[in-house]
């Protein structure tokens, strides 16, 4: 015969405080795993967002980023000729681009790396995800810059109509522009044959970016098999833009999981501990409770489950409470510097339905062994033992 459910939920509205504890700690291991879960989802969704379907890029081989990465000018030519890139109206969809990475100050103190992408007039042809939203697109030629919006909202004393120093010239911010709430939305972009006269990069460039003429996965693979047999290719390799985008999502989303599994496990463990001190301290107030139980007939496996029910109840309310206190981030902006690139990065915290589930999951596994033990200590209790006064 098993114990009625309400006296499993009745036992922990009569101990409130040590109930309360036990709960509150569970909580709290929720809103650190969640939270950090949710920044890595955020992160990664943004990244992984970035660029177009359509898209081949072209790096040095060996180049995990284009900061990297160095592409000759003469490469840049014999790649924007090939079959592989599409055409419109007679010319090649392709875009040649050079990036620098510079250390500016952040609202908020401190500094933070931006990207500042040089690119042609036509990039926004290639890069079909780009779209201004305020103010006008630089002209070429000219000391003027774009600015992403997520880069508007984390830069000091930098934005549209402001001017920003960037090696020898000053650059006035003309327009600001979205993509799609890509990486994309982080950086700064001039023209690029000024950029490359003011660094005095003449003639070389971070990467190649062309519409593929067909399906751009297959382009990629055309393109890594001509660099075998092309001596002008050879040192070059390519990838999809969503490729390239999702292996540096990849990298930190897996580093901020790793830390935010080991956090957890290291929380997890005293929430557990507070866990079995609570019910074992509820078998200790309940003996009696429980010899009436067993003298009543229940077995001793009905006792068992009665404490694990309580204790698995405990767990979900810490849950329930902690995924509440998590939804507060949703959608919180924020920053931190894309270990692939070296530059900061504009993201919101993302708690996704299975970041959500995931930490249940967890909870209840922290209720489950965090109550056995004291649930065997009950269910093991003599009847003689138990209705005896202390």
């Amino acid at each position: 015969m098993a114990v009625p459910f309400n006296y499993s939920w009745r036992s922990i509205a009569v101990r409130k405080g040590s109930s309360a504890m036990a709960v509150g700690g569970i909580a709290l291991v929720v809103v650190v795993f969640v939270t950090l879960l949710s920044l890595a989802a955020g992160f990664q969704r943004v990244v992984e967002t970035s660029g177009s379907p359509r898209n081949v890029i072209v790096l040095r081989k060996g180049a995990d980023a284009e900061l990297q990465s160095q592409v000759l000018r003469e490469t840049a030519r014999v790649i924007g000729e090939l079959p592989l890139v599409a055409e419109e109206d007679g010319r090649k969809l392709a875009v040649f681009e050079s990036v620098i990475i510079l250390a500016r100050p952040k609202r908020g103190g401190g500094e933070m790396h931006v990207t500042i992408r040089g690119a042609p007039p036509d990039a926004r042809d290639v890069h079909t995800e780009v779209r201004l939203t305020k103010g006008r697109w630089y002209t070429p030629g000219s000391n003027e810059a774009v600015l992403g919006v997520g880069l508007d909202r984390r830069l000091q004393d930098v934005s549209i109509g402001q001017t920003m120093t960037v090696g020898r010239n000053t650059w006035h911010i003309v327009g600001l522009f979205e993509a799609g709430g890509s990486s994309l939305e982080s950086e700064l972009w001039m023209d690029g044959d000024l950029l490359q006269s003011t660094f005095h990069r003449d003639g070389v460039f971070q990467s190649v970016l062309f519409r593929a003429a067909g399906h751009a996965r297959e382009a990629a693979e055309q393109f890594n098999a001509l660099t075998e047999s092309d001596l002008r290719l050879r040192a070059m390799q390519a990838l999809t833009e969503k490729e390239y985008y999702r292996k540096q999502a990849k990298l930190m989303a897996d580093v901020i999981t790793i830390l935010g599994g080991i956090l957890t496990a290291i929380m997890s463990a005293g929430a557990i501990a507070g866990a079995t001190n609570t019910m074992y301290a509820a078998v200790s107030q309940r003996r009696r409770e429980i010899g009436c139980l067993l003298s009543m007939g229940f077995t001793p496996e009905a006792v068992w489950l009665a404490f694990m029910v309580e204790s698995l109840l405990l767990a979900a309310l810490g849950a329930a409470l902690g995924c509440t206190v998590s939804l507060a981030f949703h959608g919180m902006k924020t920053g931190m510097m894309n270990w692939a690139t070296f530059s900061e990065t504009a993201f919101e915290f993302r708690v996704t339905p299975q970041i959500l589930a995931t930490a249940t999951i967890i909870s209840l596994a922290m209720g489950f062994v965090g109550g056995v033990v004291p649930a065997v200590h009950a269910a093991r209790l003599k009847v003689v033992d138990a209705l005896r006064r202390v």
